[in-house]
C-alpha cells in the first residue's frame, strides 16, 4: 500500500499510520460532537441504530486504546530510536540540585507518553459518555414547558378557559 503522507518534514512519512489514526479519531470525534448537538428523539432507538452505534463506538475505542498507542510506540522505537541505550538522566547525575538515584532512558519517556495518551483519551471517553447521556436535557435554570395532556386517542386536550371574574360580585359583599 502506498504511503500517501507528503514528505514535507522528515518525520512525516515514518509517522504515517500514526497520523492517519489520529486523523480518523478526530473525524470520529467531530461526528460524535455533531450527533450530540441533536436532541434525543422521542421514540426508542431501532435495532439498526443501536448496532451502528455499537460498531462506531467499538471503532473509536479501538483507535483510541489500541491503534494510536501502538503506532506511537512503534514510531518512537523504530524511527526516533528511543531505546534503552539513549538516556535523559544517568544514575548519580545532578539535576536541579538533586542527585538522581536511577536512570531515565528514552524508552521510559516513550512509555510515559503512551500512558499519557491512555489517560487523556480515557478522560475524554468518560466525558463523552456523560455528555451523551445528558444530551437534549434542558438546563436546570430554564423553565420546563408543560405539555398538554392527551386523550386516549392521542389528541391534546383543551385546557378549560378560566372563568371571567365579575367586578360586581366582589364588591357586593353578599348583600343581595
Amino acid at each position: 500500500m502506498p504511503n500517501l503522507i507528503p514528505d514535507w518534514l522528515p518525520w512525516m512519512r515514518p509517522a504515517g499510520r500514526l497520523i492517519w489514526a489520529v486523523a480518523l479519531l478526530v473525524i470520529g470525534l467531530i461526528v460524535i460532537a455533531a450527533l450530540m448537538r441533536r436532541p434525543k428523539p422521542d421514540r426508542p432507538a431501532t435495532w439498526a441504530e443501536c448496532m451502528a452505534g455499537a460498531v462506531g463506538t467499538f471503532a473509536m475505542l479501538g483507535l483510541a486504546y489500541a491503534v494510536i498507542p501502538h503506532e506511537w510506540i512503534t514510531f518512537a522505537d523504530k524511527y526516533l530510536q528511543w531505546g534503552t541505550t539513549k538516556f535523559v538522566v544517568h544514575s548519580g547525575q545532578r539535576v536541579l540540585f538533586v542527585n538522581f538515584p536511577f536512570d531515565i532512558n528514552m524508552k521510559a519517556i516513550s512509555d510515559i507518553v503512551a500512558v499519557g495518551i491512555y489517560v487523556v483519551l480515557f478522560g475524554l471517553n468518560l466525558y463523552l459518555f456523560v455528555a451523551w447521556q445528558k444530551r437534549g436535557d434542558a438546563p436546570a435554570d430554564a423553565p420546563a414547558e408543560t405539555t398538554p395532556r392527551k386523550s386516549r386517542f392521542g389528541r391534546p386536550l383543551r385546557r378549560p378557559s378560566p372563568a371571567p371574574a365579575t367586578a360586581g360580585a366582589a364588591t357586593n359583599g353578599g348583600d343581595a
